[in-house]
């Protein structure tokens, strides 16, 4: 049996720390070269069905690279690779669902741009912060000189969010609102959704009055699962494996995650959102890496 063992460094990253040389000298370096990004949306965009993609490549990494550039500088912000491919994959949903309500007209040339560019605010807007939204549409207007930005219709899910906001005494401002539909539209396209802000933003109330907005107008139940991982250790929160026995004993994340997965009260049947509440900690959300690595991040603030 043959076995490969990579090891990628990155420790200037929260949580990390350098090899030890004499580990080190176990291992062969191997140089990585710059990726070719226009290649790869090129590439990505033909398996997603998109005619033009490679003048769209040309004008979509651009993007990527003036907005890394002219932003400011967060720690949540990414415009590498994984931003690029979640735009991307985004893009694909959105061009198939406008075939099947457009037919052949979605292949059109504008159709494609605008495609892209709904894509882009409803993926990347959602995580900047309110000074850094109109510097992003100065440069998607000029990455996408033309094309406009059309939203998709959510009239039906905003008239059940308003409902029940106005049933648990929720002022619902433009911008609260915006928020939640674009924690709807992101949670679409990731499995895991960090969302940010200062104390009293909104945040929790947002997720809670969606969970139930999705419920009442797609009619399946939404449960949520509220944890706070900061107050106990890892091995409670995640489970860990007896050195001795070899007996693996469950924590509370993974307790849920198997009581879903067994599915002995019909749990396949309803949305599930676990919900880790409270200040993001290298301690814990480290073993989340592998499953966050296409993580989308939602900016909330208060109006």
């Amino acid at each position: 049996m043959h076995l490969g063992i990579f090891i990628t460094m990155n420790p200037g990253y929260a949580g990390r720390s350098n090899l030890p040389d004499n580990l080190k000298k176990l291992f062969r370096s191997v140089a990585m070269s710059k990726p070719d990004k226009e290649l790869i949306t090129e590439v990505m965009l033909y398996s997603q069905g998109f005619i033009q993609a490679k003048d769209l490549a040309k004008h979509t990494v651009p993007f990527f690279d003036s907005c890394a550039v002219q932003l400011s500088k967060q720690a949540h912000y990414d415009f590498g690779l994984r931003a690029l491919k979640s735009v991307l994959v985004s893009s694909g949903g959105l061009k198939r669902a406008k075939i099947a309500d457009a037919g052949e007209m979605a292949s059109d040339v504008k159709w494609e741009a605008q495609i892209i560019v709904q894509s882009l605010r409803e993926t990347i807007a959602p995580k900047l912060i309110r000074s850094d939204v109109e510097i992003m549409k100065v440069i998607e207007q000029e990455a996408f000189p033309g094309v406009e930005y059309l939203p998709g219709n959510m009239a039906t899910l905003e008239n059940a969010i308003k409902k029940i906001a106005a049933e648990q005494n929720f002022v619902v401002t433009d911008t609260w609102m915006t928020k939640i539909l674009q924690l709807y539209q992101i949670q679409n396209i990731h499995h895991g959704v960090m969302m940010v802000g200062n104390s009293g933003s909104g945040k929790s109330g947002a997720w809670k009055v969606l969970l139930q907005a999705l419920q009442q107008v797609e009619g399946q139940e939404g449960v949520h699962h509220v944890i706070d991982p900061k107050v106990m250790s890892k091995e409670a929160l995640y489970g860990s494996l007896d050195s001795t026995t070899r007996e693996w004993t469950d924590g509370l994340f993974t307790s849920i995650l198997r009581k879903i997965v067994d599915n002995l009260r019909g749990e396949d049947s309803k949305r599930h959102w676990i919900v880790f509440d409270g200040d993001v900690d290298p301690e814990w959300v480290e073993n989340l890496n592998r499953y966050g690595n296409c993580l989308a991040v939602l900016e909330v603030s208060l109006s």
